[in-house]
């Protein structure tokens, strides 16, 4: 290796660590100091390894597993919380079992303490930036800075750290889907750059294919890994590999997952009957008692939900802490707005500035003195265009997976987008990084973006924990 070759890699191995450090240093200060249960459905969460730990059989859903009154009770102010078990608040039974088959040894050999549960989702989300990063600096591997940006934000967006300090299942399923996203863009690279692109893709279609098979055994929502998967596969190979060849690629992938989550669908079948593979039906007759979309459209008409749905979802995405009860100053949440709004303008000017050049350019690639054009602020390589079509795949199934969820439950939770986050970090790491691109003063100072964003999330999420966050909730 020459020494510029090592001072390259120094630099792309450098922001992420600094990340992944700020990002547990500050998690875990998050999950040793928030008080025990004040994260959305830890209670249930921690029922599901309780049992799994105490027994060796995984739960089963059943009726009288929702408390209204035990959630209740938790969102209330502290000082109006009667001291009650919350053993019974076993709502979640019906999860995949992969996530807590991990945490089972840690609830042993911490006698069932929270905190080390805590810690170990933690750890798990932490992968879950790692694999962001490695994505998205597989698809621009000259501009290291837009990995670190996107990275950076999905880290320490004070919803998301909040939620990974917390003991539940969404760390693997976001992690499960940023490794299924950053095997697909190796797949997409490497089909494309490889002379015989069936042979060298075989191992990472077969990595690919597990990962999305382990995805079915974690959540719901992770199953926007197959989607997600098949797209990369066909479309790297459409045009580029004979019919036959792209068929056995989608079938290895298809079937080798359908194979890892084949025993937890005959599990369901057998425990819930009919149709009912994953438990869902079986979960909506026993949460009854949540608020239906049905009902605030009849309380509130169509304009009030979807009004309250834009507000609650927005604020919720951002930073909305405990079960959902503690609100931020207004004048946080205008921050947020006009950050939302100025980085929408600066991804939609990269875009439409890609458009035009392209248009320009008439599909030049090269200038006269033969240097190649190709850059993510002016023409997209093949490959880079196919990722990001994947990642406005995955955005738009994490919208439609909202979306969905509150055509039946009144669920206006930002969180629920964040099977989306690295689409979302990506974005405003273009539109960014794009103004900065526009000058080479600017460019200097381009390379120092993710670290102003770090800065500025430490003293953003430090604020919200110390003095918002914790006096609440005491």
């Amino acid at each position: 290796m020459t020494q510029p070759t090592i001072a390259r890699a120094r630099a792309v191995e450098w922001p992420l660590i600094a990340i992944l450090a700020v990002y547990f240093v500050l998690g875990g200060l998050f999950a040793v100091l928030v008080p025990p249960w004040q994260v959305p459905d830890e209670p249930a969460h921690y029922n599901y390894v309780r049992q799994l730990a105490q027994t060796g059989a995984y739960p089963v859903l059943q009726m009288g597993d929702y408390n209204q009154d035990l959630i209740s009770n938790q969102i209330a102010p502290p000082n109006a919380r009667p001291a009650v078990s919350l053993d019974a608040v076993q709502y979640e039974d019906h999860q995949p079992p992969l996530f807590y088959t991990l945490a089972a040894p840690v609830f042993l050999l911490f006698h069932g303490a929270l905190i080390p549960l805590r810690l170990f989702s933690l750890l798990v989300g932490g992968l879950m930036v790692l694999f962001s990063y490695l994505a998205v600096r597989a698809i621009f591997p000259a501009h290291p800075q837009i990995a670190a940006f996107a990275a950076a934000f999905i880290a320490l967006l004070p919803q998301h750290l909040y939620m990974m300090a917390g003991f539940d299942n969404d760390s693997l399923a976001e992690a499960l889907i940023a490794l299924t996203v950053w095997l697909c863009v190796l797949y997409i690279n490497r089909a494309s750059s490889s002379p015989a692109p069936a042979r060298s893709s075989t191992p990472l279609l077969l990595a690919l294919a597990v990962a999305v098979g382990l995805a079915f055994l974690t959540k719901v929502t992770a199953y926007l890994a197959l989607p997600v998967a098949l797209f990369a596969v066909f479309a790297s190979g459409y045009r580029r590999q004979p019919a036959g060849q792209l068929i056995r690629a989608l079938a290895v992938v298809i079937f080798v997952s359908a194979v890892i989550g084949l025993p937890w669908w005959i599990h369901g079948l057998q425990v819930y009957g009919g149709t009912d593979v994953l438990g869902l039906q079986r979960h909506n007759q026993v949460v009854a008692g949540q608020p239906t979309t049905a009902e605030w459209i009849g309380l509130y008409g169509w304009g009030g939900l979807l009004s309250r749905m834009a507000q609650f979802t927005f604020q919720s995405f951002w930073g909305q802490f405990g079960w959902m009860s503690i609100v931020l100053d207004r004048r946080f949440y205008l921050l947020f707005l006009a950050i939302t709004v100025v980085s929408t303008a600066l991804y939609l000017a990269w875009w439409l500035h890609g458009l035009s050049a392209r248009r320009r350019l008439q599909g030049k690639t090269a200038t006269r003195s033969g240097a190649s054009i190709y850059s993510p602020f002016l023409v997209l390589t093949r490959e880079q265009s196919l990722a990001l079509d994947m990642l406005a795949l995955l955005a738009l199934g994490a919208l439609l997976g909202f979306i969905w969820y509150n055509l039946q439950f009144v669920q206006h939770q930002g969180r629920y987008l964040y099977s989306g986050l690295i689409p979302i970090g990506t974005a405003l790491a273009l539109g960014w990084h794009f103004v900065f691109s526009r000058n080479a003063l600017a460019v200097r100072l381009q390379g120092w973006l993710w670290a102003a964003l770090l800065l500025a999330f430490i003293a953003l999420d430090a604020h919200l924990l110390f003095r918002v966050i914790l006096p609440a909730m005491r």
